[in-house]
């Protein structure tokens, strides 16, 4: 079992400290984003701390379903383009000769 480890890191003005599995680089990595996502709001204007907040609730949950929608249209492309690679041999075995049972390909 995975052994938990204290991070503990300031974040609009707040200090928070808490037990998590994740690497501490990982988290310093969302830590960065987060900041630079704070500095892009802080460029326009002067916000309160909890509007800044939500704003950047929004932003990650927003560049997380654009992600997803992306993460999604690949995987259908690849399998399209899998299809096609599927049809494309099932025909070539054919023209060589070669049958279908005689031929023990991964479905």
């Amino acid at each position: 079992m995975q052994k938990t480890k204290a991070i503990s890191f300031e974040f609009l003005g707040q200090t928070f400290l808490f037990r998590s599995f994740v690497p501490e680089e990982e988290v310093k990595e969302v830590l960065e984003y987060l900041e630079d996502k704070k500095k892009e709001v802080e460029t326009f204007k002067k916000v309160p701390t909890f509007k800044l907040a939500v704003w950047l609730l929004l932003q990650v949950a927003y560049d997380y379903i654009k992600i997803k929608k992306e993460k999604e249209a690949l995987e259908n492309c690849i399998k399209t383009q899998l299809n096609k690679v599927g049809e494309f041999l099932e025909k070539e075995m054919l023209s060589w000769g070669v049958r279908e049972d005689e031929v023990d390909l991964p479905s």
